[in-house]
């Protein structure tokens, strides 16, 4: 991998309950670890990956993975849909003390049901509009099936109103 003196962390969707994430581990993250918690504390020590969704602002941990030694990349199995993700890679030293030494983006996941939004629009795109500073009339259609013609404006200025 390009930049090997740099420990990355990379997460992906895959799906509304699945992620993957591909990882770099440096020699130069392997020794700073070793001069922090001792000559044998990568050896005794377990690769984790701590799973977080951020919810408001605040970052909540939903999961630890205990991943192999060899590994590169995994894939993480989500409990829940629309959410914002990201992972800590790190050690699990044997007193139970998490040492992460590296961070991924952060993801959304989309979700895995239709919207609760019912409402149906409608663009009547048949006319020709030429001057895109004009406005472009909309049909929309309210709770009772009753046919409502609006004004909106073209995108990328369109913004789309329920009754």
């Amino acid at each position: 991998m390009l930049n090997d003196d740099k420990s990355i962390l990379v997460l992906m969707v895959q799906n509304s309950h699945n992620v993957f994430c591909y990882f770099n581990v440096s020699a130069m993250t392997k020794k700073e670890f070793q001069d922090r918690y001792g000559e044998n504390s990568w050896r005794n020590s377990k690769p984790v990956l701590k799973v977080y969704s951020v919810e408001n602002g605040n970052a909540k941990e939903i999961k630890t993975i205990f991943i192999d030694n060899f590994a590169n990349n995994w894939y993480i199995k989500l409990d829940r849909d629309d959410l914002d993700v990201f992972v800590k890679l790190g050690r699990m030293l044997p007193d139970n003390t998490f040492a992460a030494f590296a961070i991924s983006n952060t993801v959304t996941t989309p979700r895995a049901h239709q919207s609760g939004d019912t409402a149906v629009y409608f663009v009547d795109v048949s006319q020709n509009f030429g001057d895109w500073d004009n406005k472009l009339p909309v049909l929309t259609s309210d709770d009772n099936n009753e046919a409502i013609h609006k004004e909106m404006k073209p995108y990328p200025f369109m913004e789309l109103k329920k009754n």
